[in-house]
């Protein structure tokens, strides 16, 4: 088995240095109140301008909030946003009692409404990353303690990466006026994939898309004319399709290799060490189902396997560990998937294909493949996928490699 990364050919196709495009500018610059949203692909820039609008709205206001949905992407935003508070839901709402408890039903997490109310917070703007995964109660609670007066809310989503339920926001026809947010006027859409290079995007995409359309989940293209300008945008119950950037190209297709599950943390390991020696300042994120057999075992055999060969690595073990700085470039990080939302790096490796469950609910069929589409897209240049039996969705990947794109350029 040859060597699986190699940085020394994906370096030929750097990110380009970031520059705001028209949409993005737009979105950043939106009237300090009032309600605003952005519709965003994967990898279209979503966290990067609400870390910007962030910053921008400290020039404005003194009590500002910035919510996500899990523990590593906060962390990014703690160590990038200097001007305001950033929490997950869970560890904000913990303190007016709110806990993980609420969480399983309806009627338990109305009283996220009602403690919200009367929790004495109130707050000039309000940020939300990450906006598929929270509840509509969440919503309702945020809103809740909003200053009426500046009425500033600011949240991003793609439906594409709908992991944590809310089935019925990803039908057509839902309307966040249901919630009582009000966005005529104010929301973008980014359709522009940067992070990826499209022979990533390409797979990826053909992998979801059928998920996409078995969910009754409608999707659309941005419409443009001969010179670049949006003519139509489609419906907010509309998936967007994205466009790929094919400066990004580097000829690198995503791997897919069966592989012995006992023979994975040394193979594993060897393969991150050879990557790194191939550019050192590289990032590698080794990401595992979190519903994969004996996961733990598999995570400390890496760990072992990495720190044997003298790799500098970290590997959470717990939502306590995942809330400490462990995402500082470069780094090699070994975690479950779903923990890594948000976060992106050069080259990642999925281990774990066949332990993706198929259910006889659409919805949570949906769910299970969006998860792996959320672990493709973390990756800029390289992607490698890992699995030791064959299963109709690990055929679903081998079709979603060898099918041509559909994809657009952005």
């Amino acid at each position: 088995m040859g060597q699986w990364i190699d940085f020394k050919v994906s370096l030929k196709q750097p990110l380009s240095e970031r520059q705001n495009d028209p949409d993005q500018e737009q979105a950043k610059n939106f009237s300090p109140k009032g309600h605003a949203l952005i519709r965003g692909v994967a990898g279209s820039g979503k966290s990067l301008i609400l870390r910007d609008r962030a910053t921008s709205l400290a020039k404005e206001f003194d009590r500002i909030l910035v919510l996500s949905y899990n523990r590593l992407m906060n962390q990014w935003l703690n160590a990038t946003i200097e001007s305001a508070t950033a929490s997950t839901f869970h560890t904000w709402a913990y303190t007016f009692g709110y806990t993980y408890d609420h969480d399983q039903n309806p009627e338990q997490r109305q009283e996220a409404i009602a403690l919200a109310k009367v929790s004495g917070f109130q707050y000039d703007a309000i940020l939300i990353d990450e906006a598929q995964d929270f509840y509509d109660e969440w919503f309702q609670a945020v809103l809740a303690v909003l200053n009426p007066d500046t009425q500033s809310l600011f949240f991003v989503y793609d439906n594409t990466q709908s992991i944590y339920g809310q089935p019925h926001r990803r039908k057509s026809g839902w309307t966040w006026k249901n919630l009582g947010i009000n966005v005529t006027g104010r929301s973008q859409v980014f359709d522009v994939n940067y992070r990826n290079t499209p022979e990533i995007l390409d797979v990826a995409w053909n992998f979801i898309r059928p998920a996409l359309e078995n969910a009754q989940m409608p999707v659309a293209r941005r419409e443009r004319d001969d010179k670049g300008k949006v003519i139509k945008t489609p419906s907010i119950g509309t998936i967007i399709e994205p466009r790929k950037k094919t400066s990004r190209s580097s000829g690198i297709k995503p791997l897919l290799l069966p592989m012995n599950r006992s023979a994975m943390p040394s193979l594993i390991a060897q393969q991150v060490k050879m990557a790194l020696d191939s550019h050192p300042d590289s990032s590698i994120g080794v990401l595992y189902h979190p519903n994969i057999p004996a996961a733990a075992i598999l995570q400390g055999g890496i760990t072992r396997e990495l720190t044997a060969l003298g790799v500098q690595h970290v590997a959470p073990q717990s939502s306590q560990e995942r809330s400490e700085n462990v995402v500082r470039r470069p780094c090699v990080l070994v975690d479950s998937w779903n923990a890594v939302k948000g976060l992106e790096f050069d080259a990642v490796i999925i281990v774990g294909l066949d332990a993706i469950p198929e259910f006889d609910d659409v919805d949570r069929t949906f769910e299970a493949k969006a998860s792996l589409y959320v672990a493709m897209t973390r990756a800029r240049d390289h992607l490698v996928m890992l699995y030791t039996r064959q299963t109709a969705l690990v055929e679903s990947v081998e079709q979603a490699l060898m099918a041509d794109s559909v994809l657009l350029e952005g």
